[in-house]
């Protein structure tokens, strides 16, 4: 099999999705690291004109968008497997849910107060270089006022706690392609904007669970 070839950058979260699958499934990856905001010409180029990240490349072949780069990856290693057959319908509907909705409140809540100072210190210019970009990417998107956003992220956080219950993971024992869908919106909350990670202590089951999807790792890079 050609290498895997991850095209990311160590701040995204939807690269941190894909880097503890590939740790999860224990497969060798290389690492490329590519700007968080353009230009990003070497990335449009491989892509075809697709400018999220992260890209998966196996040899001649370009995988965009994180949901297709799980299945890519649950068909070279199936086991151990991101869609157990009890749990894969909820597995899919959970992770989508964590991917859209659950990720752009986290972010709303995240991108306020010191959490800007968090990302960016004193540098405006980047700070507006990232924000001009994100909002290029999404001109049409409805945002969230932060004040809603955080009372909404309070919410979703009790409902994966009563989600866990005794468990260490949403499904039960093991992992699924859900964990860690529903992980990296709030691994960027703790690692990126420690100032806003407040709101994860108010459910420590939660953050017991981080611990666990935190310490399988992302394999070997």
């Amino acid at each position: 099999m050609a290498d895997l070839i991850l095209h990311h950058y160590p701040t995204s979260p939807f690269a941190e999705k894909i880097r503890c699958v590939l740790g999860f499934k224990k497969l060798p990856w290389k690492s490329v690291f590519i700007p968080p905001v353009l230009p990003k010409p070497d990335v449009v180029a491989l892509t075809g004109g697709y400018r999220r990240t992260p890209v998966l490349q196996i040899g001649a072949d370009i995988y965009c968008d994180t949901a297709l780069i799980c299945d890519v990856l649950e068909h070279l290693a199936p086991v151990p497997t991101l869609y157990p057959p009890l749990h894969k319908g909820m597995a899919r509907t959970l992770a989508q849910w964590g991917d859209t909705t659950l990720f752009w409140t986290s972010m709303a809540h995240n991108f306020q107060g010191k959490g800007l100072a968090d990302l960016f210190g004193g540098d405006a210019a980047q700070g507006k270089a990232f924000g001009d970009d994100r909002k290029a990417m999404n001109f049409n998107m409805t945002r969230l006022r932060p004040q809603d956003a955080t009372g909404a992220y309070k919410s979703y956080l009790r409902r994966l706690s009563e989600t866990l219950g005794s468990q260490d993971f949403m499904m039960g024992e093991v992992p699924t392609l859900a964990d860690f869908s529903l992980y990296h919106p709030l691994w960027f909350t703790r690692v990126r904007t420690p100032s806003q990670a407040g709101i994860l202590e108010l459910t420590p089951s939660v953050v017991q669970w981080m611990d666990c999807i935190s310490a399988i790792g992302h394999g070997t890079a």
